[in-house]
Parts: structure tokens; sequence; C-alpha cells
């Protein structure tokens, strides 16, 4: 199971959320993806490190 959404950097750039079903750890896991499908660590516009904590969902 899959679930994504978007969301935005605090300096306004969307950032898309993917949750992955954890294998063997019973809960969720959390990668970000850029327009292009890339999986990213950071903001491709400010490279501020993605934290899911800190991205607005608007």
């Amino acid at each position: 199971m899959v679930y994504s959404q978007v969301a935005y950097c605090p300096c306004g750039q969307e950032v898309w959320l993917e949750y992955i079903r954890a294998q063997g750890e019973g809960g969720w896991r959390c990668r970000f993806f850029d327009e292009q499908n890339q999986e990213i660590s950071a903001c491709p516009a400010c490279g501020r490190p993605l934290n899911e904590d800190e991205l607005d969902s608007r």
C-alpha cells in the first residue's frame, strides 16, 4: 500500500511525499520526490534538507 500527497517547503517549492508501509516495522516510511518523480532529500529550490514535520500542506 502506498499513499502520496503534495506538500510545500517553507520556501514555497512543491514537494511530493510518498508513504510506504515499512516492512517488518509495522509503521510507515516517508520518501520525498520532485516534479520529475526523482527521489530527493533536499528542496530542489532552496537546498533545505527535507523534514516531513516542516512541510506545509496548504
